[in-house]
């Protein structure tokens, strides 16, 4: 890559770090753009302040645009008239209205709740020279039977290849910083130990990730392992090279793919993206072609690449706690949308534990302040239990309501950033007696680091019987259910609440709907908690079990297997979906969501 191209479109930030200038950063945001025409299209487009200037896009391309305070374009609403100020982080697309032919943007929805707004006009960040740059160490294995001047060529003109790709769609670039060689161990037939072989041996050094193609495999078809990373900002791809059946323009989108993903890029349902699950099926042998990332990865690679260029992160512990937030926002909306695939999953996983020492420090903390309270408040009980007339002990439902409040005024006190999340965590684990949380894979990892078993004794033995509704098991469902938002995601919260109820229903507690709406109550709890709809000062001030947790009037409980089966079906059923619609209205219509802004 040219150093012209690396010069290319520095910031007036840039020039003012050189001379001295300190400027106070502001946070810079995307918007993605996609052409869904069967033709090219001239859009207008004004980015903060600046005059309204044409953005070209060719049909089926979509592009990011970078700004401080906005993007407005013109005439692209239905009626076509005037201004429409775009939502920071989000994608659009532009498509045909109708017959008449006309044009017309539309948002994608990709799990934003509400409407999103700019900041406020801040000078934007600096940017470093080369900031844009990723520098690669590039390696082949001993198998590579091609000269050294053959393959070295190729390589280093498909990694610019894929450069430009990159360019285009985050505004990132590759330089190749080495290129060698490494003995890879031909006796090994399994990709993933390959992957480790190639991680112990080579160092990604003088790149920030190193990029092996090995020749010892031959490119299969289907869903096999044509190439691999661990996840965003891993420090090695490793990649198949050998075969006779693939053309040089599939390689360019294998690399890109592993490329994508090491971006933070997840898996596609849509069929021309570079990220769809199986690559290859001669999709870049038609004349032409061109490889493109779909709008809500080009979204996901752009808000990966504003922390590159911006902070010159590492590793996914060091993005903002927004970017993390939103990123798993569009992994969650994407997953359902994909079937079985594993991608999107994980990925959030893997944001939810990003950074997760301060996070888990921070849930400790709430804990620890919850069991003094708890503490506290059964001596108080004891006191007033032995003095004549001394007045009503706090229990039930007012329990439940002192030790969310006083857990909402200690995360007051802790990491902004972490407050919420940390809330939730700790009130999920203070709820879960019988320790269902450490059965979950990604629970039992960080669940005892948040409260030592000593410690958990300590509380349980004075917390009492806090009850939601009058039942202890309601504040049970509603809190885990709240606590899994934050650990695995809403849909995981959701699906895991009704397996639990369907495997109950085999048991003798059967399967409860009202249990399902504390599970239901907790997933809209903790969403307007972590969307900015509802503050800790607002559930310091005002929780209670009534504001935030439905009647559960009228809904069927302890019903066995056959009995539910026979009457809502399963999973799918529209029995059970309308079911389960009607109880989330139920908690929507609550006033404390209503007055929610």
């Amino acid at each position: 890559m040219s150093e012209q191209r690396i010069r290319r479109g520095l910031a007036p930030a840039v020039l003012a770090a050189w001379v001295g200038v300190v400027a106070a950063p502001g946070r810079a945001a995307v918007v993605v753009i996609a052409n869904r025409t069967a033709e090219p299209l001239s859009i207008e487009a004004a980015i903060d302040d600046q005059p309204s200037r044409p953005v070209q896009l060719a049909a089926g391309q979509c592009r990011p645009l970078f700004a401080h305070a906005g993007v407005r374009v013109r005439g692209m609403q239905e009626g076509g008239l005037g201004e429409l100020l775009l939502e920071p982080d989000c994608a659009y697309y532009i498509g045909v209205l109708g017959e008449g032919g006309g044009v017309a943007i539309h948002k994608i929805g990709l799990g934003e709740s509400g409407v999103r707004s700019w900041q406020a006009r801040a000078l934007p960040p600096i940017e470093l020279p080369h900031a844009g740059v990723i520098d690669v160490k590039v390696l082949v294995d001993d198998d590579e039977v091609r000269p050294r001047k053959l393959w070295e060529r190729t390589i280093r003109e498909r990694i610019d290849r894929a450069s430009s790709v990159l360019d285009a769609h985050c505004g990132l670039q590759l330089r190749v910083a080495a290129i060698d060689t490494w003995d890879s161990d031909d006796r090994q037939s399994d990709f993933n130990r390959s992957l480790m072989e190639f991680e112990r041996e080579v160092l990604p050094a003088p790149g920030v990730v190193a990029i092996g193609f090995s020749s010892q495999y031959q490119i299969a078809t289907g869903r096999v392992h044509l190439g691999g990373t661990r996840g965003p900002l891993h420090s090695h791809i490793l990649i198949k090279e050998r075969s006779r059946n693939v053309l040089e323009p599939e390689r360019l989108e294998l690399l890109l793919h592993e490329l994508g993903h090491f971006l933070g890029a997840t898996h596609s349902p849509e069929p021309t993206s570079v990220m769809r699950p199986v690559i290859g099926q001669g999709l870049q042998r038609v004349a032409g072609a061109e490889v493109r990332f779909d709008p809500p990865n080009t979204l996901l690679l752009s808000l990966m690449a504003q922390e590159i260029r911006q902070r010159r992160i590492r590793d996914v512990g060091g993005l903002s706690p927004e970017t993390r937030r939103r990123m798993r926002e569009i992994y969650e909306a994407i997953d359902p949308t994909i079937g079985d695939d594993p991608a999107s999953g994980r990925y959030s996983q893997i944001m939810a534990g990003a950074n997760a020492k301060p996070l888990v420090e921070d849930t400790r903390r709430i804990l620890q302040e919850i069991n003094r309270v708890a503490h506290l408040q059964r001596k108080r009980n004891e006191e007033l239990a032995a003095q004549p007339g001394g007045g009503k002990p706090v229990s039930h439902d007012q329990l439940l309501e002192l030790y969310v409040r006083q857990a909402a005024i200690a995360a007051k006190n802790i990491r902004r950033d972490n407050a919420e999340k940390a809330f939730l965590l700790a009130m999920g684990v203070a709820l879960d007696d019988a320790g269902l949380l450490q059965k979950l894979p990604l629970g039992a990892a960080v669940t005892p680091h948040m409260e030592s078993q000593q410690e958990r004794e300590s509380r349980l033995a004075a917390f009492g019987q806090p009850t939601m509704r009058g039942r202890a098991d309601l504040a049970k469902h509603f809190f885990v259910s709240a606590h899994l938002v934050v650990l695995m995601g809403s849909e995981t919260a959701r699906s895991a609440g009704l397996a639990k109820e369907l495997l109950d229903s085999h048991g003798a507690s059967g399967f409860s709907f009202a249990d399902m709406a504390a599970n239901r109550a907790g997933i809209v709890f903790a969403h307007a908690l972590l969307g900015d709809r509802l503050s800790l000062d607002d559930v310091a001030r005002r929780f209670s079990c009534e504001a935030f947790m439905p009647p559960i009037d009228g809904l069927r409980e302890q019903l066995g297997a056959k009995e539910f089966s026979d009457a809502f079906g399963g999973p799918g059923d529209e029995r059970l979906t309308n079911e389960l619609n009607s109880i989330e209205a139920r908690i929507l219509a609550l006033p404390a969501y209503q007055a929610a802004p």
